[in-house]
């Protein structure tokens, strides 16, 4: 069927049939580029913190989070999900070291970090991610070696 069809297209046709494709294919990526470059995109790094110096000693835990979007976003949240629930633990005064106020603007490829007590496990339930909500409702989450460490309960 198909050398049927072959022996009756020109090379005009062949050649017009073979720009489409490519100008269908292209049009295809670029709306995938335009939908992806329109999301929000966060890193959420959860790590040990270990307090040095003039420092609350009970900040041992910290949520790294990065603007991974090509636009800024403001961070209004950010703690753990637990699993097999829909509870969360959040930092309610989460503390900076830059002494920058919260909810934090996060500029395109900038990051903040968020310190805090080493969160617990609920009973029954242990940690399962890190999150951060940003103030447009978007959630994204992360886990690490560090955090996994954290939920088995050892440090």
């Amino acid at each position: 069927m198909l050398a049927l069809i072959m022996e009756n297209i020109t090379i005009v046709q062949a050649i017009t049939l073979s720009i489409a494709v490519v100008g269908a294919v292209l049009g295809i990526i670029n709306t995938w580029h335009s939908l992806d470059v329109s999301r929000v995109k966060l890193k959420v790094r959860p790590a040990h913190a270990i307090p040095v110096g003039a420092v609350i000693p009970a900040l041992t835990f910290c949520i790294e989070v990065t603007n991974l979007s090509t636009f800024a976003v403001t961070v209004c949240d950010v703690g753990v999900f637990y699993h097999g629930t829909d509870r969360r633990g959040s930092f309610v005064n989460p503390f900076l070291l830059d002494g920058g106020k919260w909810p934090r603007r996060l500029e395109p490829r900038s990051s903040v970090t968020v310190y805090g007590e080493r969160p617990e496990s609920l009973p029954n339930q242990r940690i399962k991610c890190a999150y951060a909500r940003t103030q447009c409702g978007v959630t994204e989450t992360g886990t690490s070696p560090a955090l996994k460490q954290i939920a088995r309960g050892t440090q």
